[in-house]
């Protein structure tokens, strides 16, 4: 038996998650050569449709004995498949990749025998238009069953949607993706974080780019228990681990690296409750520095890996940020690049059938954009690369920071430190984000969606303040009542 062919028969018996990917890309017994291989992965596949939690090679011995289909030559094969080492799940999709081209080649060489005996025939022959067209179908069957993974109607997805819609109840989540909570409004918003969506979040410096997709990353990694890689051209994996911990835990960084943080009453509490929290889903979240070969065909490769570990079919892939993101061509210039990496991503998030994120930085205008003087705001027309980002997207997300809602909070804070009533030593430093939702696939609901946040800058974490109504002129309720949680959760001190 052919190495290769060994190998996919041992992942198929050994592991549950790479039989049901050998299965996903439409591998049958028709790949293999000698007939003792074909029946084996036929009552292989049989046994995982018959729902069975793992496949007992033993179960399959007997099936074979009862229908006569055991022979020394059979024991033997199975011997030696038992014996192989696993392979991860990014070799075995080469494997199968080279098993249905040796099925296509074989094929084209008997299309082509057929060819020439016919050319060559001097019996009658049978019309030259007919055979043709029987020449034509054996090459499309080579291209939609065997190239490539096999190409169904949708009868398939209408069976399955039927039994879903039968199995529902009143309490379903209505969130179709991973969830994105605390983040309340932007999971209404996104209907979570959806499978096979590509995500941009655009904006200038210092706009909390980066802390937001670190709350996305802990929030599904808390939410839904799955792997999420997050990669930073940027940052080390220390200052990324820093910043996370410093969200949880609602100590800066800067402390976080010089305090004695067990020693001082203000600080352990409040560490010990942020360890609690991160430990809950420690496992889960990968902090990856990315290097010049992490490109996306890499990323693919470790997403791979991380699924298999795993055992699941669940991945999220973070990336800060697009334009740092390296090809396997050194383009002279930036704009062909972004566009190939944007479209690779998108095509990545269909392939691992996993939402992906990615951070873009604005250009100069863009970022001019983004000041309290300018009349406009920044769209992702304005990233640097050009602005073809969004024509790859799902969703395109621009956050920008509300100066004028920022400064009507400053007004009021300092309004209350002049009257004596919060301490003027204790005024965290903060701003007031909008989340523009420029473009959102398949939204719940229409309309333009602006979602607030506050960004308290020194704790890295950013609280969902409400959705932005751009009509509404007077504003002081809303600045209340961010200034009341303020009080309520030690931002400011009361100081009567």
């Amino acid at each position: 038996m052919d190495e290769v062919e060994r190998k996919v028969i041992a992942a198929m018996i050994k592991d549950r998650f790479l039989l049901s990917r050998v299965i996903g890309e439409g591998v049958d017994r028709e790949l293999f050569e000698s007939n003792e291989e074909r029946i084996l992965v036929e009552h292989i596949i049989k046994a995982y449709t018959k729902g069975s939690m793992s496949i007992d090679i033993e179960l399959v011995k007997q099936e074979l004995e009862e229908e006569g289909l055991y022979t020394s030559k059979m024991g033997a094969l199975i011997s030696e498949i038992i014996t192989e080492q696993p392979v991860n799940l990014e070799n075995l999709l080469s494997y199968i990749e080279i098993l249905k081209r040796r099925f296509a080649e074989k094929e084209l060489i008997g299309i082509t025998k057929k060819i020439q005996n016919y050319v060559e025939s001097h019996t009658r022959k049978e019309d030259i238009t007919e055979f043709t067209g029987g020449v034509i179908g054996e090459l499309r069957n080579i291209v939609v069953g065997k190239t490539k993974r096999k190409i169904e109607p949708i009868r398939s997805l209408l069976i399955r949607f039927s039994a879903e819609i039968e199995s529902r109840t009143k309490e379903q989540n209505r969130t179709i993706g991973f969830s994105l909570e605390p983040f309340s409004l932007l999971n209404e918003s996104l209907s979570g974080a959806r499978r096979g969506f590509y995500y941009a979040l655009a904006g200038a410096p210092r706009r909390g780019k980066t802390n937001m997709m670190l709350r996305l990353t802990a929030s599904i990694a808390k939410n839904e228990h799955i792997p999420v890689l997050y990669y930073s051209w940027e940052q080390t994996a220390r200052v990324l681990f820093l910043r996370l911990l410093s969200q949880e835990t609602l100590i800066t960084p800067f402390d976080l690296e010089v305090e004695t943080i067990l020693e001082k009453p203000e600080f352990v509490d409040r560490f010990n409750e942020g360890y609690s929290k991160l430990e809950s889903y420690m496992n889960y979240v990968y902090l990856l520095e990315g290097r010049r070969e992490d490109t996306v065909n890499r990323i693919r490769s470790h997403a791979l890996s991380v699924m298999q570990s795993a055992g699941i079919d669940k991945v999220v892939i973070c990336l800060d940020y697009l334009q740092k993101i390296p090809t396997a061509v050194l383009y002279q210039d930036l704009v062909q690049q972004v566009d190939d990496v944007s479209g690779a991503l998108s095509s990545l998030s269909l392939e691992l059938n996993c939402p992906i994120f990615a951070i873009s930085s604005l250009d100069k205008e863009g970022s001019k954009l983004d000041v309290e003087s300018s009349s406009q705001r920044p769209t992702m027309f304005n990233c640097t690369g050009g602005g073809d980002i969004e024509y790859d997207t799902d969703v395109t997300m621009v956050l920008v920071k509300d100066f004028t809602d920022t400064k009507v909070l400053y007004e009021k804070i300092d309004n209350a430190s002049k009257e004596g009533r919060i301490d003027p030593g204790r005024i965290p430093h903060f701003d007031i984000l909008n989340l523009y939702l420029d473009k959102n696939r398949d939204t719940p609901f229409g309309g333009n969606v602006i979602i607030q946040y506050l960004f308290l800058i020194e704790d890295n974490n950013l609280v969902e303040i409400g959705y932005k109504d751009e009509t509404q002129e007077r504003t002081y309720l809303k600045i209340s009542k961010i200034f009341d949680w303020m009080l309520e959760n030690g931002y400011l001190i009361n100081m009567r």
